[in-house]
């Protein structure tokens, strides 16, 4: 089928077919004209036309007399879809009247399709195995159907398809009109971050919280107005936007901007058509740590490193605020330490190659290497020879708190707040209702011991003061000083003794608290009445490394203390028990991993056994293990019994030693004849 448009040229169209009345043949001659060549092109003689002149390729519906050229198919025409349904798409392409036979690719597209609201997928429903254009179908026979559905388009979406053929590109169009879906579902999505801090406080104050509306057919519908309200406003907590419209993909969000009062926070949305839901909960915190929120631990607190460098152990802070909300990610913790080497610093929530981010904590490496910490004073061993019931210790010199090589002090340190205890829950300081311990307290059945505090220990906090029972010297207050490195494990501040720092500038001297809580907590009025500041601290977590040694402590003499200097002598069928220190080179606990078994390979008229025996489990201070040795009733008891001490070292060797020997004897009396 062929369509020629007659226009313009139609007066000179029936000029020519007049001259040609009468003459044996139209363009009989050289320069003759063909009626076929309407664009002048291949202008030669004779009574025939080239093929190329009688190309016309066209794209559109139908076939033979019902052809529409420039039309796509729509299988509803002129029908509404509806919200999640789907129709076909249909064209032909044709040349010179006839379907073309050679395969064309034709391109379906239009704003929806462009934007993720009108899918398009193969007629047969096949699905396309990777990387397959969705929007493109090839033609058989010169035929190409596509299948349209709906994905939250609504009103009319204007549709193109495009082919190139014969050196040109054609196309035609089609509309399909979609009606609005019916609003089935608003959910919450999420709360980004989930947690902000209080207002004034240089943290990340504000949250988009996020919702999603679905139609009855499960996709996401646009357009829809959606109401925010929060569930409180105390504080000055609000929204940025009270209302939005969803987007292409169902979501709608509202803005909560943090106040000066800290709590849950939950949004209602709510539809035109009156559908609610509401979001999870948002937390409004102080964003910085506590100091009773904060804690500090080594993956190995026993590493065997007194005689070996690079040697490790990951050093992990935990903090969180003063509602145990972890920390935001990226707050920086602070390392130091008195042995070894260790990592300055990590960030919260800071994922590793090996380790995903986990929210308020970070670690940091630890290493062994100079210096190695030695203790000003020595100790002695306590042993009384031959006293076999007796336990031998050992007692630090000149009364020192600290006696033992190889004890590492690691102290971690973030700008924070101080603790107190939230007498009336309101999750604000209230200075004549809430409990904040000061060395000079005087109230309160812990009033002696608080006296006692000092001040700026790494150990505080208001968890500590609950248990009115406790004797301990080294007590926490909540009023925080300096930290410092207490190097000599007395629990308290000597002169000498390193004051952790952050920032540059910041003093070097010890100053103790001020005797008032600072924190954000602290209400503005009374801060400026002088009855608590908002100013940040150091918060502070300590932490003790043993540098174990792979060698066991002896006596002078080269005994387990504890081990007999003479021979014990047994009456027949008689049993005694030996109690040893069991301690490494510096008096600390055995490396763990340590195996202990008894030998009595030398020894006659005897049988013999240690408790515990086999692996000894890593500790910071020295252990016992106690040998039973019994007499044979008939055979004489002669020779020694020996303790073996099969220690670890780094990798997986392991070196051997044995204790001096318990020498025995036992004298069995002849029968009377």
């Amino acid at each position: 089928m062929r369509i020629i448009k007659l226009g313009s040229h139609a007066s000179k169209l029936a000029g020519v077919l007049a001259l040609c009345t009468g003459l044996a043949a139209c363009g009989g001659g050289s320069n003759g004209t063909t009626l076929d060549n309407l664009n002048n092109q291949g202008g030669g003689g004779g009574g025939s036309s080239s093929s190329a002149a009688n190309d016309l390729a066209e794209i559109g519906s139908g076939s033979g007399a019902d052809f529409q050229p420039g039309v796509i198919g729509v299988g509803i025409g002129d029908g509404v879809l509806s919200a999640g349904g789907n129709t076909l798409l249909s064209v032909n392409v044709v040349n010179n009247g006839e379907l073309i036979t050679d395969a064309v690719d034709v391109t379906f597209s239009s704003p929806c399709i462009a934007a993720g609201e009108s899918l398009l997928s193969p007629q047969s429903g096949e699905i396309c195995e990777s990387d397959c254009p969705t929007n493109i179908v090839q033609t058989t026979n010169g035929q190409a159907t596509i299948r349209y559905t709906a994905n939250g388009c609504i009103g009319t979406d204007s549709i193109t398809a495009t082919t190139s053929y014969g050196g040109s590109v054609i196309s035609a169009n089609g509309a399909v009109e979609i009606a609005a879906d019916t609003v089935q579902s608003l959910t919450f999505v999420e709360a980004s971050p989930n947690a902000i801090t209080l207002k004034g406080t240089g943290g990340n104050e504000t949250a988009t919280l996020t919702f999603r509306v679905r139609g009855s057919t499960g996709a996401p519908v646009k357009g829809i107005a959606v109401d925010f309200k929060l569930n409180s406003s105390s504080g000055g907590l609000s929204l940025v936007n009270d209302s939005g419209t969803s987007d292409v993909d169902g979501l709608v969000s509202t803005t909560v901007q943090s106040g000066s009062v800290p709590g849950a926070v939950r949004v209602t949305a709510t539809t035109e058509g009156g559908i609610s839901t509401q979001s999870s909960q948002l937390v409004v915190s102080t964003g910085l740590p506590d100091q009773n929120s904060m804690s500090i631990a080594g993956s190995d607190n026993h590493p065997i490193a007194w005689r070996y460098n690079n040697v490790t152990s990951q050093i992990t802070v935990n903090a969180a605020d003063a509602f145990n909300n972890p920390v935001p990610d990226g707050t920086p913790i602070y390392f130091t330490t008195v042995g070894g080497a260790i990592g300055s610093s990590c960030l919260t929530g800071t994922s590793t190659e090996e380790d995903e981010g986990v929210s308020g904590s970070c670690s940091v490496t630890w290493q062994s290497q100079s210096p190695k910490p030695e203790a000003d004073q020595g100790f002695t061993i306590i042993e009384e020879p031959n006293n076999y019931d007796h336990t031998p210790y050992l007692q630090c010199n000149n009364g020192a708190a600290h006696c033992r090589d190889g004890r590492v002090k690691i102290l971690a340190t973030t700008i924070g707040n101080e603790s107190f205890i939230d007498a009336n829950n309101n999750g604000m300081y209230d200075p004549d209702v809430d409990v904040f311990y000061t060395a000079d307290s005087t109230e309160g059945d812990v009033a002696a011991r608080i006296r006692n505090c000092q001040r700026s220990e790494p150990v505080s906090g208001s968890a500590s003061h609950a248990d009115s029972g406790s004797t301990s010297e080294a007590f926490g207050c909540d009023d925080l000083g300096s930290p410092y490195v207490d190097r000599n494990f007395d629990g308290r501040y000597n002169a000498g003794e390193e004051i952790a720092t952050v920032n540059a500038g910041d003093s070097n001297s010890y100053e103790p608290g001020d005797g008032l809580y600072n924190g954000v907590l602290c209400r503005e009025e009374d801060a400026a009445a002088g009855a608590c500041t908002r100013d940040a601290v150091l918060v502070r977590a300590e932490h003790m490394l043993v540098m174990s040694c792979d060698a066991p402590l002896y006596t002078a003499d080269g005994r387990l203390p504890g081990e007999p200097t003479e021979t014990v002598t047994f009456e027949p069928g008689e049993t005694k028990s030996f109690k040893f220190m069991l301690a490494d080179c510096n008096g600390n606990g055995i490396p763990g991993g340590t195996e202990i078994s008894v030998n009595a390979d030398l020894a006659q008229g005897v049988e013999a056994e240690v408790f515990p025996n086999g692996e000894i489990s890593a500790s910071s201070d020295y252990s016992y293990v106690t040998l039973f040795i019994s007499a044979d009733d008939s055979d004489p008891a002669s020779g020694a019994v020996f303790i073996e001490i099969e220690v670890p070292t780094p990798g997986d060797g392991s070196i051997k030693y044995g204790s001096n020997g318990v020498r025995v004897f036992s004298e069995i009396p002849e029968e009377e004849e």
